[in-house]
């Protein structure tokens, strides 16, 4: 399966901070961006990796993938910019997701938030997100690794559906 099937590649740009948990269980957490809504979970192996999507007031039924990681090369800064491809693992169902890197936020030291985004989600991947359980995202290309200490990493998707939900009530309360 490839992802040209799963994911269309549209335009917008997003700086996320954390937001309010849609449900506690299941990790996921509703942020307002302005009139944009984005909804994600963080990854298991760090708080500062998330995987997400964002519902813009304008086109409040599409979803645009976003993937924000943690990274503490002082060379990140060579990234901005670029296309990349992550593998992602949706419960044995293998593709790649390609994204830019849209944002690169400094942190503490050499700490940056890296935001790979610039792809939105088909009804295919929406689908395909709602029956699994969780995600393994990795970073499998070396051009792209050698930026991250961790470059894999798990996030659950139990939860999805609700929080998409509520990102779209909350799009469609700021439209117009």
């Amino acid at each position: 399966m490839t992802i040209r099937k799963l994911v269309s590649v549209g335009v917008a740009s997003v700086i996320l901070s954390f937001g309010v948990q849609v449900n506690a269980s299941s990790g996921w957490e509703l942020e307002a961006i302005s009139k944009s809504t984005g909804y994600s979970v963080h990854g298991q192996k760090g708080s500062a990796n998330q995987f997400g999507l964002l519902k813009h007031s304008n086109t409040c039924g599409a979803d645009e993938l976003y993937i924000s990681w943690a990274s503490d090369s002082a060379n990140i800064w060579s990234l901005a910019g670029q296309k990349v491809s992550l593998a992602a693992d949706f419960d044995g169902v293998a593709l790649d997701i390609p994204l830019e890197v849209i944002s690169i936020r400094p942190l503490k030291g050499n700490q940056h938030q890296v935001i790979f985004g610039h792809s939105f989600a088909n009804p295919e991947l929406l689908a395909l997100m709602t029956a699994a359980g969780s995600v393994n995202l990795m970073m499998t290309s070396s051009d792209v690794a050698q930026y991250f200490t961790v470059t894999g990493d798990n996030f659950p998707l139990q939860g999805f559906t609700q929080a998409r939900s509520k990102a779209l009530t909350r799009c469609e309360s700021q439209s117009g």
